[in-house]
């Protein structure tokens, strides 16, 4: 296997207690058998409190406490196992997260998921979208990327400006929001947002053909949610891959210009989308109905 990584994986650096949206809240935080092990054998005050707060059932996690957080998320919002025990002691699932992998042919690709806040603000400060072969430490763009892994793509589809003005008609985008208010909802407030953005698409939508809009901003997120998914590719095929990015960069800039953050509006959709399985699956089957 060729290991190429995307350069912001690299860069990546966890906020720890800087994050407004810590990963050690709202999520069921699952621990793999080797941890699981490694907790049972400690045999200090810290090792029971760690059992006592663990949930053995067919998937092994955390209790979360009752406002969802990791119950060794401390105040100041730093974890309580890494200042006790070190990095070492943490699951896979806190070890690597936000990091993803996926491997398509002789390559095996890493990179982070836009749901982090740090990787969010990153992705929206790069220039070009660029890769970085791990033996030879050649940097690569998306493009050299996508012709080793023998993806064929024009250039001009991962061109933005070039390929939004076909994807704005407001009956498709009615429909595109419908979608994504019935996707399986991460949390009470999602459906309300649609809602919101659905109630005033048309003013949204405004400005999109006109300087009113950077869609050059967004080019760089465009590439990366279309990045995120080759392994699909095989499976759906790069139109429609390319579809799901284009839809969710358009629902992204109407989430961004309804509640003025484009940072929350990547990490927002990325949390809800791009970390449910089937969300994607739902999101790509039923736009190709559009």
């Amino acid at each position: 296997m060729i290991n190429i990584d995307a350069e912001i994986y690299n860069e990546f650096r966890c906020k720890a207690d800087k994050c407004k949206h810590s990963c050690c809240k709202g999520w069921e935080i699952d621990i793999d058998e080797d941890t699981l092990e490694y907790y049972k054998d400690l045999d200090t005050e810290l090792g029971n409190e760690i059992l006592q707060n663990i949930q053995e059932e067919e998937d092994t996690h955390f209790k979360l406490t009752d406002d969802d957080r990791c119950p060794f998320l401390k105040d100041n919002g730093l974890c309580k196992l890494i200042e006790e025990l070190g990095e070492d002691s943490l699951c896979d699932i806190c070890r690597l997260h936000p990091r993803f992998f996926e491997d398509i042919n002789d390559y095996s690709l890493a990179g982070v998921g836009l749901s982090c806040e740090k990787v969010t603000e990153l992705i929206f400060e790069k220039k070009s979208l660029d890769f970085i072969i791990c033996d030879s430490q050649k940097k690569i763009d998306i493009y050299e990327l996508l012709k080793l892994l023998d993806i064929n793509i024009s250039h001009d589809s991962l061109d933005l400006s070039k390929m939004i003005p076909d994807y704005l008609e407001e009956g498709k985008i009615e429909k595109v929001l419908d979608i994504f208010s019935n996707t399986v909802p991460i949390d009470d407030k999602w459906k309300n947002e649609v809602l919101l953005i659905k109630s005033d698409y048309k003013k949204l939508l405004e400005g999109f053909d006109s300087k009113d809009i950077d869609i050059k901003k967004y080019e760089i997120p465009y590439q990366y949610i279309f990045f995120r998914q080759l392994e699909l590719i095989e499976q759906y095929g790069t139109k429609k891959i390319i579809d799901y990015a284009i839809y969710s960069i358009i629902f992204i800039i109407l989430y961004a210009r309804l509640f003025h953050d484009d940072i929350e509006a990547v990490r927002r959709w990325s949390e809800q989308i791009e970390y449910n399985e089937d969300n994607i699956n739902t999101l790509i089957n039923e736009l190709e109905l559009i």
